[in-house]
């Protein structure tokens, strides 16, 4: 997929300011504004297998991330914008991701492998085991329904280096088949970092601030290390 690392790396947005444009073959469908001063555009290629999904993280400095996945959330190749790294999936995984499998049973375990790559060049594989569980608890975010999950996962790699331990509670949407990152605690060695890139507002095509290229929430304000309570109160309402 260089050719979409291409495109994304050398033209992310539209002539018109202030308006993200993706891929020529691809159809935008949803915009997410997160805490933390970033945002998220979602699509879809013509020339993609069925169920493949694209996302692009924008945050105050221009594009930073970018993803492929499928409908069941295995990641496929992902792209941090500002370095040479890449990772792409190794297939077939032992346990892959089964989103299917979370909301039939409330708990999907995973294990699976990536190689990591170097201006193309394999450098490293990265094993990464863990799990996702529905909390019981539902809520919603600009009129969007919800479910909070529980999860912890882990990287090592062959290359050495500490173990990374990451944490937390993410959000699932039933409708659009997608998480959505959360109250998260990153856990490198003795190294402790606390996120909450919960999302905020949710845009469709047609509606405001849709394919919006600038993040709205949180851009004043500094991350605090100080931790959060991580599960949302039951059934509350739009958390603003």
């Amino acid at each position: 997929m260089k050719w979409m690392f291409a495109i994304i790396a050398a033209a992310p947005f539209a002539a018109a300011a202030g308006t993200f444009t993706p891929p020529k073959g691809c159809s935008a469908f949803l915009t997410v504004q997160m805490k933390n001063c970033q945002v998220e555009h979602y699509w879809t290629c013509e020339n993609d297998p069925e169920g493949v999904r694209w996302v692009l993280t924008i945050d105050s400095a221009g594009p930073s991330y970018l993803q492929k996945f499928d409908n069941e959330f295995r990641w496929l190749h992902s792209y941090p914008q500002r370095s040479s790294i890449s990772r792409v999936l190794i297939e077939p995984e032992p346990d892959p991701n089964s989103l299917s499998g979370l909301l039939a049973t409330g708990r999907d375990d995973f294990d699976f492998r990536q190689d990591v790559l170097s201006n193309g060049a394999p450098v490293a594989v990265e094993h990464i085991t863990g799990f996702d569980k529905l909390t019981g608890t539902t809520t919603r975010i600009d009129g969007e329904p919800l479910l909070v999950t529980e999860f912890e996962f882990r990287i090592t790699s062959d290359a050495g280096g500490e173990t990374v331990r990451t944490y937390g509670n993410q959000y699932v949407s039933e409708r659009f088949r997608l998480f959505f990152s959360g109250r998260e605690t990153e856990e490198i060695g003795a190294e402790s970092n606390f996120f909450d890139d919960s999302p905020v507002l949710f845009s469709e095509p047609g509606e405001s601030g849709f394919l919006a290229d600038k993040p709205e929430f949180g851009c004043d304000e500094m991350m605090s290390g100080l931790q959060m309570p991580l599960v949302p109160e039951k059934e509350k309402q739009d958390e603003l």
